[in-house]
């Protein structure tokens, strides 16, 4: 009787383990692969492109014309990762409008972090958003 309630209770552990451990995830499977590039995303060193894969990369325009992004990106390492990101917005030319400085993104390890940006120019419409280490390991 022992042994089974011993098995019954590892059991029961392990699916709540596997339960919670999906949950927290959430079943997303929309990452941007190492082996797909988009225009619009620009990585500026190469281990970032699998250590802190993008979730979720998109843009609206807003009613008063300028254009909001947001970005998800999911942190795989065992330790906070310390990246900065700049976006620019350009015209239908492919003209700058507007550049942001570099700022800095912490994503604290094994989570999701989000990222938001709005132009400042309501001419612009497409935008690169780059992202970089903020200092070396």
């Amino acid at each position: 009787m022992y042994y089974f309630k011993k098995m019954f209770m590892a059991s029961l552990f392990l699916l709540l383990v596997g339960v919670y451990g999906c949950a927290q995830y959430g079943g997303r499977k929309t990452f941007i692969s190492p082996g797909e590039t988009y225009k619009n995303l620009v990585y500026l060193n190469e281990a970032l492109l699998i250590q802190i894969p993008c979730e979720h990369l998109s843009s609206e325009r807003l009613p008063s014309g300028r254009i909001h992004v947001l970005a998800r990106f999911f942190n795989k390492q065992n330790h906070t990762a310390e990246c900065q990101v700049r976006v620019r917005f350009k015209d239908a030319n492919g003209t700058i409008l507007d550049e942001t400085n570099w700022m800095p993104l912490l994503l604290p390890r094994r989570e999701i972090t989000q990222f938001e940006h709005t132009s400042l120019n309501a001419e612009a419409t497409d935008f690169v958003l780059m992202l970089r280490e903020a200092r070396a390991r």
